[in-house]
């Protein structure tokens, strides 16, 4: 099983369980290695996606996500 099967597979897991922590963390993760290859677009795409799960499950990574969004203009 490949890296992206695995992680598809835990992320349709997360929402067929409600764990939202499991996706803030994927996306967060996905997001800043993303950011790490100079992909902007989609690194903060998938930064937006965990900013949102965060802000729903209450997660203190919210304002942490939203600085690095706003670092790249994409929340203000």
């Amino acid at each position: 099983m490949t890296r992206f099967e695995r992680l598809n597979t835990k992320i349709l897991d997360a929402h067929k369980n409600g764990n939202i922590n499991i996706l803030v963390d994927i996306y967060f993760m996905l997001g800043n290695e993303e950011l790490k290859k100079s992909a902007i677009k989609s690194g903060c795409f998938l930064l937006t996606q965990a900013f949102v799960y965060a802000l729903e499950a209450g997660d203190c990574r919210a304002q942490e996500i939203r600085q690095i969004l706003i670092s790249y203009g994409r929340e203000e």
